[in-house]
């Protein structure tokens, strides 16, 4: 049995204004708006990929990993790189083959299409980048990425 919990009553709950004006409700909202940015330009450039799919494309772009360490580096869970190994597998993005002095470990690389395409998503993501912050001056995109960086290094720290 729990002890010390309280229900809470319904002009207790909490509304929409409580939560819009939370600061991770207003992180969700600029993730959003630059997601949304993001994959307009994809669709637009015949990109069909979700964007939880980039970082995989990108990362194996720079060197070979096995599923966990891709895991590790993109802080995700096994299940959900699963997921979207195997549809870039499906699209022949990927490349999954048994480690040879592992077998128990899949090694993951890009296609040559992979690597074409990752080639392609890299500018669309500085347009994208660049076109999202242009709401910015100068000093404020500084300022704020100093920021976010900051609050990032502190947040991984709990």
């Amino acid at each position: 049995m729990l002890k010390d919990t309280k229900v809470i009553l319904e002009d207790e709950a909490p509304t929409y204004d409580d939560i819009s004006e939370s600061f991770v409700f207003q992180i969700h909202r600029m993730k959003r708006a630059i997601f949304k940015h993001s994959n307009f330009l994809m669709n637009d450039a015949g990109v069909n990929l979700q964007l939880e799919q980039l970082p995989i494309i990108m990362i194996l772009q720079r060197r070979n990993l096995s599923q966990r360490e891709l895991s590790d580096i993109t802080m995700r869970d096994k299940s959900s790189i699963l997921r979207s190994v195997n549809a870039l597998e499906k699209k022949g993005i990927v490349e999954v083959r048994k480690d040879t002095s592992d077998k128990r470990k899949n090694i993951l690389n890009l296609s040559l299409d992979g690597m074409n395409l990752a080639k392609n998503i890299r500018a669309l993501m500085k347009k994208s980048e660049d076109e999202v912050l242009s709401v910015f001056t100068n000093k404020e995109r500084a300022l704020a990425l100093k920021t976010l960086r900051g609050y990032a290094d502190r947040l991984e720290k709990l």
